[in-house]
């Protein structure tokens, strides 16, 4: 029973023992394992960035896009590398790498542009050779055509045949040259062929000596050879320079390697390591139980030497193998061990690592392989460009908008997106400053340039992008072309700018409101009749900003018009505002809805119709003057004839009265008195007044038939150009020595006030023009005869807009009521007396004014205050001239 319990007891204590080995034992090879894997992963990501880096130190005269690619891989590869180790040692060997990749690189680049120069000055040099060669042959010909020595210009084509024979061989020697061969050589080394180019520039100085333009140009080819010297020194020192950096690198990579080794080495020492605690781990386990062991040894050795073999050294034994496999490169196969216990769940984790290990490739690559068509086919341009300018990537839908085939035609790698893409620098500046101040930029509009230069409008996005040390690294973005929609916005924005400038040029007031009678339009009539711009107009309610009317005179109609969507028309409403002159102003107003919609507004078109209302008013007038003129034709006519015989009979009978005259001295002596009896009966029975009233009575009648026949009367004009202001003058004086009006209105009691400015001549009628002025005064004094106290005549004269003078001729007497304004000048409308007038007077100057002269006569009055007639006159007539009128 003890030896049972015993035997339960080592039992026991073997498995508790057995679980800790096998656990010490899991951890110690799965550290391995992973310290393994990274190592190898490392070692081989080493030696492709060291294999990469040697072919692109032995490798010149490259294509900048092949540079540009190579150095940016080359960067990336070291940044993923020390990404990737853990070891701080290596990290920091890793750092100076990157930095020295970097200097190298600088020194790389400017080196392929020295050689890139170097080139183009053999181009230059041989044109140059080329140009003389062509100048002094032709120089050959025209000497030998004159007859002269052409010896000396025959020795300078042998000359420059033999440069140009030492300059293919000069070129020819640095296109062999090795560059490598210059990285090892001292700073003081001479330049290659010096001494040749020195003996090329003494041989070419015969040529700075000869005639013009042979001298010149020999100059500047000595001045060429000089700085191809240049060049090649630089180069030479450059390549110097770039072997002490290549030397630089070839040392950090030997440590690299090194601590990569020493890396191994720890690894390798780590596993006997391993290989010990596991050893060290068993014996203590067997020392701990040995006084037990030593009662069962027989049998317990043999069942432990077989479980260690089959448990843990034949399982060991193939991890390390499977080790060894994979760090020679094996990562595909998988561990079999064929085991159920703990090694079988070790075999399972690293297969699983391994399987990992492929679908992450496998998914890389299917990602790189998305990403690449995404990129290549997005319908949009998609680039990649350095701080500076310079373009790294750009698909394919990006080169076509440039104006490029492919995107990778090496062109498009020389443009510049700060120089060559941009229309106008402004924006090149402006995209760049909101970029670095904002970090990124969105739907940037500008106008850009295609490779055949031709113009295009551009919609940009772009970000930056930073690399692992928070630097720029480079800028990112995309790019579409706008042209077709910008075009079509410029056209909306011209059609709207087309409409509003005919809404704008418009006459007449065209307001929009809403539904709620809120402004929504106000072209530019309504902003001269009111005192406010659109922008302060809108939105504001229509009985706040429309003042022009009394609201009850269109706000009813415009409610109507919103509720009922039937257009309004209101015909003839006076306004707020006057004339300048203090008449008052009449519009037509017509309001339509927009639409039939509940939410729509109407329109409100106000045309300003009191031009038209007068001109209406005139042609009724007219109309009337025309018709009254055919019927005073026609009356004058009929009147005539009697009242010629009644003149001439009144004259006849007056001298037959006479006691001057022999006949009738012998008639009254025949009937038995005499003349002077007969002439005294009549003088006392008041005969011979009688006589003189039927005579002024006739010639009143003469002159009434005189003025009706001026409504029809046509004869040759007599247009000149006149004075105004003297014709007035004139007429001012001729009405103070007129009979009648000294004697029936005192014209010369009255005070005449003169407002005159200068004004043009005119061309008119003097004597028609002279008449109206006349009737005006006459009109005006006669208002004057119930105003004693003081009377007054203003005579005004000043321009009136650019081609007409206007004459005013204000009184100060009892004016007159509305419904005589209105009449004033109608043909036979008189407010005088029977017998004092028989209202042609104004009819006529209304007619001389308007009809011959094509002018306007008006007049405004108000009861008790006085009145003003206007006489407003063109300044030509030419259209008249002339004529008959």
């Amino acid at each position: 029973m003890v030896v049972v319990l015993v035997f339960l007891l080592i039992v026991i204590s073997l498995y508790f023992a057995s679980r800790r080995v096998r656990t010490s034992i899991d951890q110690i090879v799965a550290s391995s394992l992973q310290q393994t894997a990274e190592n190898s992963q490392n070692s081989r990501d080493f030696g492709l960035l060291n294999a990469r880096l040697s072919v692109f130190k032995n490798t010149f005269y490259i294509d900048d896009s092949w540079y540009e690619v190579e150095s940016t891989g080359l960067q990336k590869d070291i940044q993923d590398l020390q990404a990737a180790v853990s070891d701080p040692g290596l990290a920091v060997f890793l750092v100076q790498l990157h930095e020295q990749v970097s200097v190298y690189l600088e020194h790389r680049e400017w080196i392929n542009y020295l050689l890139f120069w170097r080139s183009g000055e053999d181009e230059n040099i041989g044109e140059l050779f080329s140009l003389l060669q062509e100048i002094i042959v032709k120089k050959i010909s025209e000497v030998t055509l004159a007859g002269g020595d052409a010896d000396y210009l025959e020795s300078l084509v042998l000359l420059i045949s033999h440069c140009q024979v030492d300059l293919s061989r000069i070129a020819k020697l640095n296109a062999e040259e090795n560059p490598a061969s210059l990285l090892s050589v001292p700073m003081d080394t001479p330049i290659p062929l010096q001494t040749e180019l020195s003996d090329l520039v003494l041989q070419l100085r015969p040529l700075t000596a000869s005639e013009p333009p042979i001298n010149r140009l020999g100059r500047h080819l000595i001045d060429h050879f000089s700085y191809y010297q240049y060049q090649m020194q630089q180069y030479q020192s450059e390549m110097i320079g770039l072997g002490e950096l290549s030397r630089g690198l070839d040392q950090s990579t030997v440590k690299i390697i090194s601590a990569m080794e020493q890396l191994d080495q720890n690894t390798a020492a780590t596993m006997v390591d391993s290989k010990l605690k596991i050893s060290k781990t068993i014996i203590t386990m067997v020392i701990s139980v040995q006084f037990v062991l030593l009662l069962l040894a027989t049998l317990f050795w043999f069942v432990f030497r077989n479980i260690f073999k089959k448990h843990i050294q034949d399982p060991m034994n193939m991890v390390s193998e499977r080790l060894e496999m994979f760090w020679q490169g094996d990562q595909s196969s998988p561990m079999q061990l064929g085991r159920n216990d703990e090694w079988g769940e070790i075999e399972e984790v690293f297969n699983k690592m391994l399987l990992n290990l492929q679908e992450g490739v496998f998914a890389l690559q299917e990602s790189e392989k998305r990403y690449r068509e995404i990129f290549d086919n997005a319908s949009e341009g998609i680039f990649q460009v350095k701080i500076s300018g310079e373009i790294i990537a750009v698909n394919r839908a990006g080169a076509e908008i440039f104006g490029y085939d492919s995107p990778r035609d090496p062109a498009i790698f020389s443009i510049s997106l700060k120089d060559d893409i941009y229309s106008q620098r402004e924006d090149r500046d402006q995209w760049f400053r909101l970029l670095q101040l904002q970090g990124n930029v969105r739907d940037f509009e500008a106008q850009m340039v295609r490779k055949d230069g031709s113009l295009f409008w551009a919609s940009i996005n772009g970000h930056l992008v930073q690399d692992t040390d928070g630097q720029i690294a480079y800028i990112e973005g995309t790019i579409q072309d706008i042209s077709v929609r910008r075009s079509a916005q410029e056209s909306v924005q011209q059609l709207q700018i087309y409409l509003q400038n005919i809404i704008d040029s418009m006459p007449s007031v065209l307001i929009g409101v809403d539904i709620n009678m809120q402004v929504t339009l106000w072209n530019k009539r309504a902003e001269q009749e009111s005192v406010l711009t659109a922008e302060e107009a809108k939105g504001l309610s229509m009985t706040d900003v429309c003042r022009l009317f009394d609201s009850t005179a269109y706000i009813p109609k415009l409610l109507e018009t919103l509720r009922t969507k039937k257009q309004t028309r209101l015909l003839r409403v006076e306004s707020n505002k006057k004339m300048e002159d203090g008449r008052s102003r009449f519009f037509d107003i017509l309001i339509y809805p927009l639409s039939t919609t509940e939410k729509s507004g109407a329109v409100i078109h106000m045309d300003d119709v009191t031009e038209r209302l007068q001109l209406e008013e005139m042609m009724v007038r007219s109309e009337k003057m025309q018709s009254i003129g055919g019927l005073a034709a026609g009356l004058a006519h009929e009147i005539n004839n009697p009242l010629a015989a009644i003149l001439q009979s009144v004259q006849v009978l007056s001298h037959r009265l006479s006691p001057d005259l022999n006949k009738n001295r012998k008639t009254a002596q025949e009937l038995g008195t005499t003349i002077e009896t007969i002439a005294e009966y009549t003088r006392l029975r008041g005969c011979e007044k009688m006589i003189h009233s039927i005579s002024d009575a006739g010639q009143r009648a003469a002159k009434i038939v005189e003025n009706m026949q001026s409504f029809s009367h046509h004869g040759v004009s007599n247009f000149i150009s006149c004075a105004i202001t003297d014709l007035l003058e004139r007429t001012v004086e001729l009405a103070g020595s007129d009979h009648d009006m000294r004697h029936h209105f005192d014209f010369r009691k009255i005070s005449i006030v003169r407002e005159y400015r200068s004004v043009p001549n005119v061309c008119c009628e003097a004597s028609q023009i002279q008449q109206v002025i006349l009737i005006l005064l006459k009109n005006a004094a006669q208002a004057l005869t119930k105003n004693t106290a003081a009377p007054q005549i203003t005579l005004r004269l000043f321009p009136f807009g650019e081609n007409h003078v206007c004459l005013q001729i204000e009184d100060n007497g009892t004016g007159m009521e509305p419904d005589v304004v209105e009449r004033i000048f109608d043909p036979f409308y008189t407010t005088q007396v029977v017998g004092k007038g028989v209202g042609l007077g104004l009819s006529i100057a209304y007619f001389m004014a308007v009809h011959n002269h094509n002018g306007r006569l008006s007049v405004t009055s108000t009861p008790g205050s006085g009145s003003c007639f206007e006489m407003v006159l063109p300044l030509t007539n030419v259209a008249m001239a002339g004529e008959d009128l």
